[in-house]
């Protein structure tokens, strides 16, 4: 049974998952959006890693200076 939905999955998944990039208008208002949309959450986690990596940098200049 398994076997059955991961095939049916497989071969269905081009009819299942369209979106108008791949399958209409890449210049649409959708595709357009969805772009829009991953550019935000790419900027976000980018945003958010700096944050960590800033973060990472100040404790330990922190501790080096304590050290010595």
């Amino acid at each position: 049974m398994l076997i059955k939905n991961i095939l049916l999955i497989v071969f269905t998944s081009n009819i299942i998952f369209p979106c108008a990039v791949c399958y209409g208008n890449p210049e649409s208002p959708m595709a357009k959006g969805m772009n829009m949309g991953v550019l935000t959450l790419v900027c976000f986690i980018g945003f958010v890693l700096c944050v960590i990596a800033y973060s990472i940098i100040s404790i330990f200049n922190k501790s080096k200076n304590i050290n010595t």
